[in-house]
């Protein structure tokens, strides 16, 4: 195994448990770990909302999805290539999402890119996250 061979298989073990954690702290409803895995300068492109950039703006928007819902989260990883400090992530992801008021729960499929940065000390953080929905617009009714 050559170095290279060795940093490859490194980084796409850290970025697995990245992933991970990533899933874990949204099934958990853990705001704080959700958020620590982003840059400080991290941008989330949620779909159907502005773009939140920095970690204040993302904890603002996940702070008020996690409240209202309780979320049964998981990830499909179909790609990820990584070029020295920066590595992107191409998927699909499955969600269902329970209103904590009540009410039924409400089940979502999609694609997702997520672009990780390699931070000061050598770890990984989500520098870009975006996803969007593959159900079709709702249809007006008449």
């Amino acid at each position: 195994m050559t170095p290279a061979d060795h940093d490859a298989a490194a980084d796409a073990e850290a970025l697995g448990r990245l992933r991970e954690a990533h899933v874990a702290a949204v099934n958990r409803g853990d705001l704080n770990g959700w958020i620590g895995l982003f840059a400080e300068d991290g941008v989330q492109m949620p779909p159907q909302s502005r773009a939140n950039v920095g970690r204040p703006a993302i904890k603002e928007w996940s702070r008020g999805f996690l409240s209202s819902f309780r979320v049964e989260f998981a990830l499909f990883v179909d790609e990820v290539q990584v070029t020295g400090d920066w590595a992107f992530e191409r998927g699909a992801y499955r969600i269902i999402r329970a209103p904590k008021g009540g009410g039924m729960p409400h089940q979502d499929v999609g694609k997702y890119i997520t672009i990780y940065q390699r931070q000061a000390g050598g770890a990984w953080a989500i520098a870009r996250s975006i996803w969007n929905t593959d159900q079709p617009p709702p249809i007006a009714m008449r």
